[in-house]
């Protein structure tokens, strides 16, 4: 007895099944792998653009917090493993000391894959631009301590005209600015030793007290990691525009000895500073330990023209403060110009937004 013989199209049909099967399989794997990848792509971009909006809040922030003087129009930071474009760009002048800008810092975070088309988010912020961070508040302010002048002047009156700047010839401010007023202030009277201004003394509570009134960070200030135009160093002053008023720091103490250490703008030490002799500085000195200047009979006394502020370090606020054969003589034009290198920028609060790209 012999099978049954399989018809002429009953093998090219199972052959067909199989074929179609294995087309089945082979679509179904082809769209699994589809939309496995596409996940792992969205994936990748979520996160790549996660990193990219923290790399543009990290740039915005870096720019806020090191951003003094001059407000600058572009400047880009590598951050992480992404890069910050941060700008800048004036939309209001509220008044000559106040300055509305806004600020936009764009993250991008590039795929090693599409290198050509990085993730890119973007965050932006308004901020005021504080032109005149330091009140004019003394010739001298001092955060503590007593304030002995012995055979050397300060003087509060405005010493700057008209034609030194067209703010110049203001009413001047006080002379002595310290916590206590006049009874922490003693002027030895023989052979000179004075203080007077509008008013010769002006009392504060205390060590905050009067850091408030200054207005400054002296903790970013006397930081040697936070970046000023001339650390360690003076400038070559003739090669300067007359009108660059530099911020200049000595980290530690420094004596400054004669014409070699003078100059103008903001003189920072963050130690103790101790001027001698011919030492001459037009602009703001910002000192952390008590200040001593200390003439000679046979050379030209110590002399700032414009503002001296001593004990800024609160650990040693309290040490006692000379001027020893010194003048100080509050200059407002150099106050001001020295004022402007200290300007620094103050976000409006709640502002901070992500922007479309």
């Amino acid at each position: 007895m012999t099978g049954r013989r399989r018809g002429a199209g009953e093998g090219g049909f199972a052959l067909m099944l199989v074929v179609l099967m294995l087309f089945a399989i082979a679509v179904a794997g082809v769209t699994g792998y589809q939309v496995v990848s596409s996940e792992f792509a969205m994936a990748q971009q979520n996160r790549d653009g996660q990193a990219a909006l923290a790399v543009a809040r990290a740039g915005l922030q870096r720019f806020l917090g090191e951003q003094i003087g001059q407000v600058g129009d572009q400047v880009s930071y590598a951050i992480g493993n992404g890069v910050a474009t941060v700008t800048a760009r004036k939309v209001m002048e509220k008044d000559s000391l106040n300055h509305l800008y806004f600020i936009k810092s764009e993250g991008q975070v590039a795929d090693v894959r599409t290198p050509l088309l990085p993730a890119r988010r973007t965050v932006g912020q308004y901020a005021w631009h504080r032109l005149n961070p330091i009140p004019l508040k003394g010739a001298v302010l001092l955060t503590g301590g007593r304030f002995y002048i012995y055979y050397g002047t300060v003087n509060g009156y405005d010493h700057a005209t008209t034609a030194n700047c067209a703010g110049g010839g203001t009413a001047g401010t006080a002379g002595v600015g310290i916590p206590g007023g006049s009874s922490r202030v003693t002027a030895y009277g023989f052979y000179g030793g004075s203080y007077t201004g509008n008013p010769g003394a002006q009392s504060y509570t205390n060590y905050q007290a009067v850091y408030d009134t200054v207005g400054i960070r002296w903790d970013i200030l006397s930081d040697p990691s936070f970046p000023v135009e001339f650390d360690g160093t003076l400038p070559n002053f003739s090669s300067l525009p007359a009108d660059s008023f530099p911020i200049v720091r000595f980290n530690g103490d420094l004596t400054a000895w004669g014409s070699y250490y003078s100059g103008r703008g903001v003189l920072i030490v963050t130690g103790r500073l101790i001027a001698v002799y011919d030492f001459q500085w037009d602009g703001i000195i910002l000192a952390g330990e008590f200040y001593y200047t200390s003439g000679s009979s046979g050379s030209v006394n110590p002399l700032v023209n414009g503002m001296l502020i001593g004990g800024l370090d609160q650990s040693k606020a309290n040490n006692t403060s000379y001027i020893v054969r010194g003048d100080v003589k509050y200059h407002s034009c150099n106050v001001y110009k020295a004022n402007r290198a200290l300007s620094f920028l103050e976000v409006v609060p709640n502002s901070l937004y992500e922007m479309a790209n």
